[in-house]
């Protein structure tokens, strides 16, 4: 079994153990699960790419560095965590923008039958969170979420105009068409609902995660062919670390490499 098949496995385990963890109020497996899926999928890509040091690449590593801190806030609880997260969560889809248009994502499209890449999801994002979601919500994210709202049709909307083919759009435009979902249940669980619907947290909990490991996957698969890798095995990439920890030689290179390149 390669290393990244290893890895996705335990992502999906874990994902799996939190909606358990949150079924049976387990709080080990909860904090567990909100501290540590997001890192996994940040390392699946790391190892899926050997750690490249490309704009793109660092800000994939920021991006889920940060999700954990945004899944994180959530056990704070009360407004107070609700409002971290958002924060935290802009911030990350920030560096998902960013890395679509380092792609050379451009939302623009001479033919009609682009139009609803863009009108669509646009128009329900406006009349969900203009209509139904600004008007209760409490003043510590009021602000914060209509930001986050107009992000978010950036981001969805970039994710389907990318100049992509192939398995790497399909992947990534599916995931923020998801994301559209995820949030929406995010919205009528948090705000509509005040949290009160145990299986709605976990259909949303667990749909975020997979939302974010299906765009590591969309994006992984759009990096230049001299980056992609071969698969490995697990025993080799463990000793393969053990060199690189024990050997000055190349830890000098990656961070000379790793600084020159950012």
């Amino acid at each position: 079994m390669n290393l990244n098949r290893l890895i996705a496995i335990l992502i999906v385990l874990f994902i799996g153990l939190t909606a358990f963890g949150l079924s049976t109020d387990n709080t080990l497996l909860i904090s567990l699960g909100h501290i540590f899926i997001l890192p996994m999928v940040g390392i699946w890509y790391g190892f899926k790419r050997r750690w490249q040091a490309n704009p793109i690449d660092i800000a994939m590593y920021a991006a889920y560095f940060i999700g954990s801190f945004s899944d994180s806030f959530v056990l704070i609880g009360g407004q107070i965590g609700e409002a971290l997260q958002i924060v935290m969560t802009i911030a990350m889809h920030a560096l998902f923008i960013f890395i679509f248009r380092r792609e050379g994502t451009r939302i623009y499209s001479g033919s009609q039958k682009d139009l609803p890449k863009l009108v669509i999801p646009i128009t329900i994002i406006f009349v969900f969170f203009g209509v139904v979601l600004i008007p209760i919500l409490p003043e510590v994210v009021y602000f914060l979420t209509i930001f986050y709202s107009i992000q978010l049709m950036i981001l969805i909307s970039h994710g389907l105009f990318r100049r992509v083919k192939g398995k790497s759009y399909y992947w990534v435009a599916t995931g923020v068409l998801l994301m559209i979902v995820k949030d929406i249940l995010y919205s009528y669980n948090f705000f509509v609902f005040q949290n009160s619907i145990l299986p709605l947290y976990i259909i949303q909990y667990t749909l975020s995660s997979t939302v974010y490991f299906i765009l590591a996957i969309g994006i992984a698969f759009n990096q230049p062919d001299e980056n992609k890798i071969e698969d490995i095995s697990f025993w080799n990439a463990v000793k393969n670390q053990v060199k690189l920890i024990f050997s000055f030689d190349k830890l000098t290179q990656f961070s000379k490499t790793l600084f020159s390149k950012a």
